[in-house]
């Protein structure tokens, strides 16, 4: 479905959504992890693409910041995930997801394609 995206250009309106979002699903927004996987979600926003590759984005990440690598990258969003705030997880998911509670969507990739898809569907 190349092409389908409309072109979003991120500004800080966006940018504190997504930073808003990852604090209300229990994440620590001063982790670097959390700073990763608003990158990521930026990213894969501006590209033309809605099927992606989680390692191609690791190594974009990992170039825009010189000093760590794309491994660094996954591990550091993996530990961001998983030392969430779960009851503030709970609490907030089915709000910011419109479905009901599930520790199964908070791996990599699929927290990065379901926080693209509100900010696609609401800009």
């Amino acid at each position: 479905m190349k092409g389908a995206k409309t072109n979003i250009v991120i500004n800080s309106k966006i940018t504190i959504t997504i930073f808003n979002i990852l604090r209300d699903i229990g994440l620590n927004t001063s982790h670097r992890g959390t700073k990763y996987i608003n990158k990521a979600i930026q990213l894969l926003l501006t590209s033309n693409n809605d099927i992606f590759v989680l390692e191609n984005i690791y190594n974009c990440i990992a170039n825009i910041y010189d000093n760590t690598s794309p491994k660094q990258i996954k591990n550091d969003i993996s530990y961001a995930l998983k030392s969430r705030n779960e009851e503030k997880s709970k609490h907030n998911f089915e709000k910011i997801f419109r479905f009901e509670y599930d520790p199964y969507y908070f791996t990599n990739k699929v927290i990065i394609e379901e926080i693209s898809q509100i900010i696609l569907n609401n800009y």
